[in-house]
């Protein structure tokens, strides 16, 4: 291919220049063992150090996915993780926002059950999403503690839960000290109701379904079923009132006055409660406790909202409460 005298020429030329270069290269390259003295050593010593600044770059990503593994919500990606870090002590991470939105939906209890290892009660079977009020007041404890928070908005869309709970979210919601706005979406019905009723404002669309004021603890006895099935409830208890209320046998008259006394006594704190958030008459909200619901513009005349209205509406007075644009984080 080559005749002999080009050839000779090639390999001058190699063994000339191009068997320094890599040499004093590859010296570069790995110049912890080795000093650079040439321009071909200082191009291996740059190669190096990109190829460190790279392969360290890759290790420590992949080191912090795995310590703070992705999720469906993504809650656990780098970039919140991040914001998590140089937040500034609000709970949402957010250094703009001046008002606190918290949602009220579905079933409304105390605490929210860890579904894996504490699956949920039967009571608790129902819901699609729990409520719970002590995340709804730490959150509230949260926003009035921060001076950036200058309001909090509860949007609620909910059919009642424990009365235990709505107790504990109103009491938070008394001593925020800073304005509070209930935005009642689809329902605030019972339990829901009376936490709205503890905002500074309550709004709702027409069609929003409010009160329901009224205690239920109302369920199924299996008794005539287990007879039928030949099954028999073995009662084993300490006292005559120990195992009121399970549903293997039926109620006997003096549990059932013993459950109406509780259930009148709940009654007459929910009316309370609202008679006094709502600055209305015991005898006027005694007189709405029938457990009925209305929609939005007799709830208005009856005294149970302030206003009509949706997100528009709750925005414009949101701005008016605090006299800024609010900039709502959810929690």
């Amino acid at each position: 291919m080559f005749d002999k005298n080009t050839y000779d020429k090639i390999k001058e030329f190699l063994g000339k220049y191009v068997e320094p270069f890599l040499a004093d290269f590859f010296n570069g390259l790995f110049w912890f063992f080795t000093r650079m003295e040439s321009k071909a050593a200082g191009l291996g010593f740059f190669v190096a150090l990109v190829l460190i600044l790279t392969i360290s770059t890759v290790v420590g990503l992949v080191t912090l996915m795995s310590i703070f593994p992705s999720s469906d919500s993504g809650s656990g990606n780098i970039s919140n993780v991040v914001s998590d870090i140089t937040s500034s002590g609000t709970s949402t991470g957010n250094d703009n926002c001046n008002v606190v939105g918290i949602e009220i939906r579905d079933c409304i209890y105390t605490y929210k059950p860890d579904a894996e290892n504490n699956p949920p009660s039967d009571g608790m079977n129902y819901c699609d999403t729990i409520t719970s009020s002590e995340d709804v007041t730490w959150a509230l404890e949260d926003a009035a503690n921060n001076p950036k928070i200058k309001a909090v908005v509860l949007e609620i869309d909910s059919g009642g839960g424990s009365p235990a709970a709505a107790e504990e979210i109103s009491a938070a919601m008394k001593a925020l000290g800073k304005p509070s706005i209930a935005w009642v979406r689809e329902n605030a019905d019972s339990a829901a109701y009376w936490i709205a009723s503890a905002a500074d404002t309550v709004i709702a669309g027409e069609n929003s379904d409010i009160g329901s004021i009224g205690v239920t603890m109302s369920y199924v006895d299996n008794a005539k079923q287990n007879l039928k099935d030949g099954l028999t409830y073995n009662q084993l208890t300490t006292g005559k009132y120990k195992d009121t209320g399970t549903a293997d046998r039926a109620l006997t008259a003096d549990e059932r006055s013993l459950i109406q006394r509780d259930l009148d006594i709940v009654l007459q704190n929910f009316i309370r409660a609202v008679a006094t958030n709502r600055n209305l008459s015991v005898a006027k909200v005694t007189a709405l406790a029938d457990g009925s619901s209305m929609l939005g513009r007799q709830a208005l005349r009856n005294g149970l909202i302030d206003q009509i209205g949706t997100k528009q509406e709750v925005w414009k007075k949101l701005e008016a409460d605090i006299g800024e644009k609010p900039d709502v984080c959810w929690n």
